[in-house]
């Protein structure tokens, strides 16, 4: 499958890559902050705006301890479950945000994190299913997610090549063509060392017939420039709308300054890239008629004098004999007499 559509925009080689605004869990639990964000994402032009669908209990052991770059962003005062508590949206809630990214016509997508969540979306109607990388090997979700007929985004962060290839023949095996492979990593922010974007190669080499995306957490948009440049389909990114705001991932994501910056930096890359056919633009073409060189003489020349190194050279302008029949013409005769610094044409040779 080379080639899918997400509420009529078509994913593929032959595309704009598909621009994901990475909204996850940085309304903070505010339904007026999701507003916000969609606000912003709709105005920089994304494609998507994107959350996280997550029930704290369904989610994660009451003991379950934060991860490092948690403990750096939010403290420890509270939790690992406290902390998803507090992030939470009820389904109507997000039946809300998703009429709402309708009237900003933005598609609305959301990671579901259990099969609850799952099961609102689908109810909700959204346009595809993103499988964050923590429930990639999550067989018996995948196997729910299938079962909704949807096109799949798969994150597959913390993992090893043996367990992506595991998850994308399931994700087949249960029915789904259009799916789309993120390489990721699992880190807010990750190290520049850690984001391995040559495993896009990888992955277009061993997924032949399926669309590759990057998630990008790093700082800056370096990352989603080269991803970019190396052919991804589809590239996320978290933004906030303050990077000081409480919450875990508000400090690795682009503030509304940096997230219109990306759009942009992708949307002139994208230009940049062009076609996959070697040919001059129609600006080079007029250029080329000055800047490139012909055939002139640097003499005076009588008819019937021989063409020689000494009485013809090469000089722009460009548009006379080319270069490359210089020495074709040399021992050729004028057919009449040509002054000093004349553009010799083909007419003018017997």
């Amino acid at each position: 499958m080379k080639e899918i559509s997400i509420h009529g925009k078509k994913i593929g080689k032959n595309s704009p890559v598909f621009l994901i605004a990475e909204a996850g869990v940085n309304h903070n639990g505010e339904l007026a902050l999701a507003k916000k964000l969609i606000d912003l994402a709709s105005e920089a032009k994304v494609d998507a705006v994107k959350f996280q669908t997550l029930i704290a209990e369904n989610l994660l052991l009451k003991t379950t301890p934060k991860v490092d770059y948690q403990k750096v962003t939010t403290g420890d005062q509270e939790n690992f479950y406290e902390m998803v508590k507090k992030l939470e949206f009820t389904k109507e809630e997000f039946k809300i945000i998703k009429n709402y990214c309708e009237e900003k016509d933005i598609i609305f997508l959301s990671t579901p994190f259990d099969e609850v969540t799952v099961e609102w979306l689908d109810e909700i109607g959204v346009a595809a299913f993103k499988i964050g990388s923590t429930d990639m090997n999550n067989l018996p979700m995948l196997r729910l997610v299938c079962s909704k007929k949807k096109p799949i985004f798969l994150s597959t962060g913390m993992a090893n090549l043996e367990e992506v290839r595991e998850s994308v023949n399931y994700i087949k095996s249960n029915g789904i063509k259009e799916l789309v492979v993120f390489q990721c990593t699992t880190n807010y922010p990750s190290n520049y060392e850690e984001l391995n974007l040559n495993v896009i190669d990888t992955y277009r080499s061993v997924f032949p017939d399926t669309l590759i995306g990057f998630s990008d957490h790093s700082l800056g948009i370096e990352a989603s420039i080269a991803a970019l440049a190396k052919g991804v389909n589809v590239i996320e990114k978290h933004f906030t709308l303050d990077k000081e705001m409480e919450g875990p991932d508000h400090k690795a994501s682009l503030s509304p300054e940096e997230l219109f910056d990306w759009v942009r930096a992708m949307r002139n890359v994208e230009k940049a890239l062009g076609s996959y056919e070697k040919i001059p633009s129609e600006n080079e073409m007029k250029i080329a008629q000055i800047a490139r060189k012909s055939i002139v003489t640097i003499k005076n020349l009588q008819k019937g004098e021989t063409l020689n190194n000494k009485n013809i050279g090469i000089k722009r302008p460009g548009y006379g004999i080319p270069p490359k029949f210089f020495d074709n013409i040399i021992g050729k005769k004028a057919k009449k007499k040509i002054p000093t610094d004349s553009i010799l044409s083909w007419e003018d040779i017997e």
